[in-house]
C-alpha cells in the first residue's frame, strides 16, 4: 500500500513528511528502479495536489527535482510536477506556472501592493531560482555534471540536497536584495516560506554546527564551503576541514594523506546513508528531522573517531 493513499486534504508538515518517506522508498534498492522512481514522483504529486497550503505544496513538489535527477527525461505522457531542475549539462530548467509564470507576473506588476499569499507565491519562485542555481556551484577545475555518478549515492544526495536547501533558506533575503526585488515587490521579505526536505536539512544543519563547533569556523562558513563545491565534493570537504583542525598533517606521511582522507570521508558519510534511506512510513514530520539531525551529529562523531584512529596509529612505534 502506498503511503499517500489518504485521500484528506493534508497539512505541511505531514505532506512533507508523506513525500519525504516517497523519496527515501523510492530512491532504495529494488527492482524496476525507474519505474518506482516515475510512480513516486507522481504519488508526490498527488500529496501536493491534496495539500491544503499553497506554498506548502511548493515545498513538497520541490522534492521531485531529486527522483527526476535520478530517473532522467520523462519516459512517458503522465510525469509528476518539478519545480526546477539544474540539469546535468548546467541548463536550468523552471516550471511555468509554478515558476517563471509568477516570476513575470511579479515583474508586471512592479511596486504593487500584494497580499501575503501573493508575496509567498513570488517569494517561493525565487527561492526556487536560487536553490536551482546553486547546484551549480563548483571549485576551479571541477563541473557539477561530472558529479552525476556520485549523485546515485543516497549519502551525497543527502548533502547535495540538504546543503542547497539550508542555503537557500538561510540566505534568500540576500539574494532578494542582490536582484534589488524588495521595490519590486514590496514586502516581499516579511512573508516566510516552509523548508523543504525533512530528511535532508536538520542533518546538514547538525553537521555544520559539529563541524564549526571542532574546527572553530562558524556553522554558516562552513555551509557556504559545501554549498561552494559539486555534489562529488561536499563529504570529502566536509572531511577535509576535520582533518585540517585536527592537525594530523603533522604526524600522517603526505604520501598517505589520501588515502586518510578517503577514510574520514567513508566514516562521516555512514550515518547519513542510514538516513537516506530510512524508511519513515508513518512517522511525522518532527519524528522525520529529529532523526535527520541526530544522523549529522554521528557522520560528526564517526568522522572523527576515524581521525583519532589514524592518529594512535601514526604515532605508535615501529
Amino acid at each position: 500500500m502506498s503511503v499517500t493513499d489518504a485521500l484528506e486534504p493534508h497539512s505541511g508538515a505531514d505532506a512533507r513528511a508523506l513525500a519525504s518517506t516517497e523519496l527515501a522508498l523510492a530512491t532504495a534498492p529494488g527492482p524496476e528502479p525507474l519505474a518506482r522512481l516515475e510512480d513516486a514522483m507522481l504519488r508526490i504529486t498527488g500529496i501536493a495536489d491534496r495539500t491544503d497550503d499553497e506554498v506548502d505544496r511548493l515545498s513538497v513538489l520541490r522534492m521531485n527535482e531529486t527522483l527526476r535527477l535520478l530517473a532522467g527525461p520523462p519516459r512517458g505522457p503522465r510525469s509528476g510536477t518539478v519545480l526546477g531542475l539544474a540539469l546535468w549539462d548546467g541548463t536550468l530548467v523552471y516550471d511555468e506556472p509554478l515558476v517563471t509564470g509568477p516570476l513575470r507576473q511579479m515583474v508586471a506588476y512592479s511596486g504593487a501592493q500584494h497580499d501575503a499569499a501573493t508575496l509567498r507565491r513570488y517569494r517561493y519562485a525565487v527561492s526556487e531560482m536560487l536553490h536551482q542555481s546553486s547546484h551549480l556551484l563548483c571549485a576551479p577545475g571541477s563541473s557539477y555534471g561530472a558529479s552525476r555518478e556520485a549523485f546515485a549515492d543516497p549519502a551525497v544526495r543527502l548533502l547535495e540536497m540538504g546543503v542547497t536547501e539550508a542555503w537557500t533558506a538561510r540566505h534568500l533575503d540576500e539574494y532578494v536584495d542582490a536582484l534589488r526585488l524588495e521595490p519590486v515587490a514590496p514586502g516581499i521579505k516579511t512573508v516566510g516560506l516552509p523548508v523543504s526536505y525533512p530528511a535532508y536539512v536538520p542533518a546538514v544543519d547538525a553537521l555544520t554546527e559539529e563541524i564549526g563547533r571542532r574546527s572553530g569556523l562558524p556553522a554558516g562558513e562552513v555551509l557556504r564551503r559545501l554549498n561552494n563545491v559539486t555534489p562529488a565534493a561536499k563529504p570529502e570537504t566536509a572531511a577535509a576541514i576535520l582533518l585540517e583542525a585536527s592537525g594530523l598533517a603533522s604526524v600522517v606521511p603526505p604520501a598517505a594523506r589520501g588515502a586518510v582522507s578517503a577514510e574520514v570521508t567513508t566514516a562521516l558519510l555512514g550515518p547519513l546513508l542510514v538516513m537516506a534511506t530510512e524508511d519513515t512510513t508513518g512517522a511525522p514530520e518532527s519524528t522525520i528531522m529529529a532523526a535527520s539531525a541526530l544522523a549529522g551529529r554521528l557522520a560528526v562523531e564517526a568522522a572523527e573517531a576515524e581521525i583519532e584512529a589514524v592518529r594512535r596509529r601514526s604515532i605508535q612505534p615501529m
